[in-house]
């Protein structure tokens, strides 16, 4: 598709939020709908990114709160490297106050529930919410062709692009899980060098946004207190969710960071992982 035909539909979309419709991505169309995505980054260089996967299967041994960012980031790995990401969805904009213009959902094949540990109520949720596991096996992408698309894209390693995300540090672990192609890095500050390396500096997690807000709760209720309505599709599908997240994190911006450089004292932290080096890094 030309770059012209972008930029109008950017136009478009401007004027026609509510017609936002998401592509969904499977086996026979990823190599197509990929090809769009290397195409868009250029005119929409912001996005926003969810992921659904089957719970997890590893608890913590204390409540989160009094948990050191080490000690959350070891049962992280626990779960991310014991299970199968199932959906990442992905939404593109043009800057950080744009409508979403695309929004795309990759669903990928590896989780057999027969076969895989897993959440049983996370599973029966994401079913209930239509996502159909059985397509999923007979449709989805690997994710080893995932992870090859993924590193030619133009999304990762790629310093002009900017991650929008809700509570992330699982999305990106399962990412980067399956960029290294292995299980995750034994430690949380390496586990960050490679979030950087692959994300680069411009990682806003809206979860850690709202501690300079006042806000609370899940990503629902924040889209509630700021009056963001889902603008497509269904929660609990990664797709629809990362467009709800964009259109929360441009109206926090605007309400709350609307200050030039004021956004950036947000960027590259993730919630629950918090270091001291994070300061020094931005």
């Amino acid at each position: 598709m030309p770059s012209e035909d972008f930029a109008a539909g950017g136009r478009r979309q401007k004027k026609h939020h509510q017609q936002l419709q998401i592509r969904e991505v499977w086996a026979d169309n990823v190599d197509r709908e990929f090809k769009l995505i290397r195409a868009a980054i250029e005119h929409f260089p912001y996005v926003s990114m969810d992921t659904e996967f089957p719970g997890v299967i590893h608890r913590p041994a204390k409540h989160p709160a009094a948990m050191t960012p080490a000690e959350r980031y070891a049962l992280i790995k626990a779960n991310v490297d014991a299970l199968h990401l199932i959906q990442v969805g992905l939404t593109f904009a043009a800057s950080p106050t744009a409508p979403p213009a695309l929004a795309f959902q990759v669903n990928l094949r590896e989780f057999d529930p027969r076969l895989h540990r897993h959440a049983p109520d996370s599973v029966a949720l994401l079913a209930a919410s239509g996502v159909d596991l059985a397509a999923h096996r007979a449709r989805g992408v690997s994710a080893r062709a995932f992870a090859a698309l993924l590193m030619s894209s133009g999304l990762v390693c790629n310093p002009e692009v900017a991650w929008v995300t809700f509570h992330s540090a699982y999305d990106f672990a399962y990412l980067v899980k399956i960029l290294m192609g292995r299980k995750l890095p034994r430690s949380l500050p390496e586990f960050l060098k490679y979030v950087r390396v692959y994300f680069g500096p411009e990682v806003y997690d809206i979860k850690h946004m709202m501690r300079f807000c006042g806000l609370y709760g899940g990503l629902e209720r924040v889209a509630a207190a700021l009056q963001v309505q889902r603008a497509a599709g269904r929660c609990h599908q990664a797709a629809s969710d990362s467009v709800l997240t964009w259109d929360t994190f441009r109206q926090m911006k605007s309400l709350y960071f609307a200050k030039e450089g004021s956004l950036q004292l947000c960027a590259g932290v993730l919630f629950g992982l918090e270091l001291q080096e994070d300061a020094k890094l931005r």
